[in-house]
């Protein structure tokens, strides 16, 4: 049987941190069932109402949120310092992405919470690092990830405008590398009885995701770069626009499949073409075999294609809008959009992409509004009515 509640009931964690990174991080362990505690400034969370749907839900805060209790903490004050002190003794984990300098200054650095408690797992998102010069550079996503990183520089074709990275993509898989880093963490808490200090960089995590284009560089070969549609070497791996203007993505790197790609396309006479005979000689003639290709897919629409390409057994996939991955019946079947309970209108958003089937692992329920669950977590940390009604008097907590 599954753990009632999820894997990481019982577990707290206090979610210090902004936008979406660490947070979605947090969002994750509240789906696997952590306590998660999301402490804002009294000017709220950057990411509340940065996308607004009238007369709906807050989507990226509820996405990035969901489940979690609120409270609100001015930490510019000595006492409101001493409350996130009280309520990080009651917790697991502590996930940040305060600066170092602002961590010194509100006095949450590792060494400020695990000296008396060295069971705590201490996390620290940066846009680069604890060390080296840009260690205390600001950064996001579209900075740290995509343009310092890599990613969107190897993407589009040469002399064009570098493509924009999509909102929130970087710090979502970002999010994957601070679950697993937590879930490692206490894992070796398990074993040692000792919490520990981690750090995880956007840039990092790009260069990560970029890691098979980087091995050839480290390697001693040449770093790829951007290029060309046509200039791919085997439309085996390229994509083509159909007479209804979709386009499709073939994916198949392994020369087996040029046979069956000819008998799909109509060209059976490309098998005995010295141009395309073998590997090489495709290459040698890459964008003029693409031309032609060009001008076969550009005869029929996508799902004459799609009916084609699948009779040959090629690997391939339709260029989707987003409406369509909504609708698509595969993310239903991937249950990678769930119901948010308890929310006052219902509405959907978007699962961890792993499925744990020996685990109970759900949206609990919406994001907290501002401030929601002070009185409660304050009580929880141990506070008298009183002490708890004279820190909203001076404003200390909302």
């Amino acid at each position: 049987m599954p753990n009632p509640g999820g894997p990481l009931a019982g577990i707290r964690v206090l979610d210090a941190a902004g936008m979406i990174a660490a947070p979605s991080a947090c969002a994750m362990m509240a789906d696997l069932g952590a306590d998660v505690i999301k402490l804002e400034p009294p000017q709220g969370d950057l990411l509340r109402g940065l996308v607004a749907l009238e007369d709906g839900p807050d989507p990226w805060w509820e996405l990035d949120n969901r489940g979690k209790r609120g409270i609100v903490v001015d930490l510019a004050t000595e006492k409101g310092i001493q409350i996130a002190h009280k309520i990080a003794e009651s917790c697991d984990v502590f996930v940040t992405n305060l600066t170092t300098e602002r961590q010194s200054k509100f006095k949450l650095r590792a060494s400020d919470l695990r000296d008396d408690h060295p069971e705590l797992i201490h996390v620290t998102l940066t846009g680069y690092g604890n060390s080296g010069p840009d260690k205390d550079r600001l950064g996001f996503d579209y900075t740290a990830f995509f343009s310092r990183g890599g990613v969107i520089n190897t993407m589009g074709e040469p002399g064009q405008t570098p493509p924009a990275g999509r909102p929130g993509q970087g710090d979502h898989t970002t999010s994957l590398a601070i679950l697993s880093s937590i879930l490692l963490a206490l894992r070796e808490r398990d074993l040692s009885g000792e919490g520990q200090d981690i750090s995880v960089a956007l840039m990092h995590t790009a260069m990560w995701t970029m890691s098979s284009d980087l091995s050839v560089g480290l390697a001693g070969g040449d770093t790829p770069g951007p290029i060309m549609r046509i200039e791919t070497p085997s439309p085996l791996v390229g994509r083509f626009r159909c007479a209804d203007d979709r386009w499709i993505m073939l994916t198949m790197p392994a020369d087996r499949y040029w046979e069956s790609f000819c008998a799909a396309m109509g060209q059976l006479d490309w098998l005995e073409d010295p141009r395309f005979t073998d590997p090489d000689s495709r290459v040698d003639h890459g964008p003029e075999l693409m031309i032609l290709c060009d001008e076969i897919f550009a005869f029929h629409d996508s799902d004459i294609w799609a009916e084609r390409l699948d009779a040959a057994g090629m690997v391939w996939g339709l260029i989707q809008n987003l409406e369509e991955v909504i609708n698509d019946p595969q993310a239903a079947a991937l249950e990678a959009f769930e119901q948010v309970p308890g929310a006052s209108r219902p509405f959907r958003t978007v699962s961890p992409p792993f499925a744990l089937k020996g685990s109970e692992m759900s949206v609990k329920g919406p994001a907290p509004s501002q401030g929601q669950h002070t009185n409660e977590i304050l009580s929880e940390a141990g506070l008298e009515e009183q002490e708890i009604h004279q820190l909203f008097t001076e404003k200390i907590v909302f």
